[in-house]
């Protein structure tokens, strides 16, 4: 009986193995698997990052992610580069070159709106004419020219209205001509001089004063302010009613300008 005992349990351990289920022909290894799933996962968390891609949330997520991967799929790859420059350029402010040359004029409205002073910055100019000795800048002379249609507000509606007849009217007027003359020393560094200004059939002259802030062999670099009325120029309409007028009169120009001897 122990003997058949025995046989009865080999012959049941030698059957095990062919009741065993075969795996399916057509699935992968299960290596192959866990592969597939690790990539698939990484798919699923650029998909979310992509979901978020409106937030800068998602779009720091989706970079992180895409950092993270290093050297997965061309795609999240590049995915992630995307949106971190993205990111970059869309939270990075230009920063002012101080110096730029630059011709910005100020303005306040009649009733205070928070983002006054409203900086309206001619895009366009140039020195045609400068007339003087760098080392002794008394009695030189400059004239510039600024493109009137280059003003620039940061609002295209506002910088629209600015080019009408009713303002600016460029497509009349399109050149301001600066004449700087009389140029006197009133301390180490600073100047007083007269600038004759056209604009729109008109000819003022205003007194200047500048201040040298920087002296080569052969130019100088000037900053200057001045204030001027739009009224001296026929810009916009004389009256202090804010619907009419919503801008004040009174305005400021500030000037950095590198004059380079001719």
């Amino acid at each position: 009986m122990k003997t058949f005992k025995l046989l009865v349990l080999a012959t049941i351990l030698a059957a095990a193995p062919a009741c065993k289920k075969k795996p399916d022909a057509g699935a992968p290894p299960a290596t192959d698997n866990a592969g597939s799933g690790s990539a698939m996962g990484s798919d699923h968390t650029m998909a979310a990052g992509s979901g978020s891609a409106g937030s800068d949330t998602g779009s720091a997520a989706m970079a992180g992610s895409g950092s993270a991967m290093g050297s997965g799929s061309a795609a999240g790859s590049d995915s992630g580069s995307g949106s971190a420059v993205a990111a970059g350029s869309g939270s990075a402010a230009a920063t002012p070159d101080p110096d730029a040359d630059s011709i910005v004029v100020l303005a306040k409205h009649v009733e205070a709106k928070p983002d006054d002073p409203v900086h309206l910055r001619f895009e366009r100019f140039k020195v045609t004419k400068a007339d003087f000795d760098p080392n002794k800048i008394e009695g030189g002379k400059a004239t510039i020219e600024i493109d009137a249609t280059s003003l620039k507000s940061g609002s295209d509606k506002r910088d629209g209205h600015l080019q009408t007849p009713d303002y600016l009217d460029t497509a009349k007027f399109a050149t301001v001509a600066v004449n700087i003359d009389k140029v006197k020393k009133k301390a180490d560094k600073t100047y007083t001089a007269e600038a004759t200004v056209k604009f729109r059939d008109v000819t003022k002259k205003y007194p200047v004063a500048f201040d040298v802030v920087d002296q080569k062999d052969d130019s100088i670099r000037i900053k200057g302010e001045a204030s001027f009325s739009r009224l001296d120029f026929k810009v916009g309409k004389d009256s202090k009613d804010p619907k009419v007028a919503p801008v004040q009169p009174e305005l400021t120009i500030q000037l950095q300008l590198t004059l380079k001897k001719t």
